[in-house]
């Protein structure tokens, strides 16, 4: 884990948003997918298509079998970046203290290339291409908040430019037994309705400032879309205090 004083290049912070991926019997330009980096911290909220319709549905209690399984298909996560040079190579390494799906077999890492179209990502312990490109209005001035009201659950606000992202991590540990590279959705199916809403009740949600708070685009819970939020980082009493701050 790199120290928390170890800050990202400038052109890394702001808000990309994912155009392409490559792997092995995957092409994908559907999914939703956006990665917001400060000058420490990132958010990264990963939608694919095909998403139920969650219509009337105002929480995980509200939610059927089938909605349960999608939103355990879901990826997002947030944590501490990392970026080195070696041999010649820039590599961005993402340390996760928050994350949608268990632990990975493998870290994750991509070497970056920067050209005039697009940020270029390839796979360091994996076989894969991504491309990413920046998402107006994210430049500039960057922040990062930590609630204080709960210390046994973290929860984040991330600001990049005009664009907002909130993290909110699950109350509950990974099940004991846990098999390395296990995915949520394998993990579900062998649950209890009440443990599978315990383990999807998680927030990355992606949004833009407004003149009175912010309001949400696009979330890990769908209900969530176009709420209207308070942005009350700057009151007396707010509960949020500033972990990061960059120009």
């Amino acid at each position: 884990m790199p120290p928390d004083s170890a800050l990202v290049p400038d052109r890394y912070r702001g808000v990309w948003q994912r155009t392409l991926l490559e792997a092995p019997g995957v092409h994908d330009t559907t999914t939703t997918v956006f990665w917001m980096q400060t000058g420490r911290w990132h958010a990264d909220l990963r939608i694919a298509a095909g998403r139920p319709d969650f219509s009337g549905v105002g929480s995980l209690d509200a939610c059927d079998a089938e909605q349960l399984a999608w939103l355990g298909s879901q990826q997002g996560f947030a944590g501490i970046t990392e970026v080195t040079v070696t041999s010649g190579q820039e590599i961005c390494a993402w340390h996760r203290r928050v994350d949608v799906q268990p632990p990975g077999l493998t870290a994750d890492a991509g070497v970056m290339v920067f050209t005039p179209a697009c940020l270029i990502e390839t796979g360091v312990h994996g076989s894969y291409l991504e491309h990413w490109i920046a998402v107006p209005g994210s430049q500039g001035e960057s922040s990062v908040y930590r609630c204080g009201h709960d210390q046994d659950r973290l929860q984040l606000l991330l600001v990049a430019g005009e664009q907002v992202m909130r993290v909110r991590d699950r109350r509950c540990a990974w099940p004991s037994g846990l098999s390395a590279g296990m995915t949520l959705a394998q993990l579900l199916e062998a649950l209890p309705l009440e443990q599978q809403r315990s383990l999807l009740d998680i927030e990355i949600s992606y949004g833009s400032r407004t003149d009175g708070g912010w309001q949400i685009w696009n979330s890990s819970l769908p209900w969530l879309e176009g709420e209207q939020v308070k942005f009350a980082i700057d009151d007396v009493d707010s509960p949020w205090q500033e972990l990061d701050r960059s120009a």
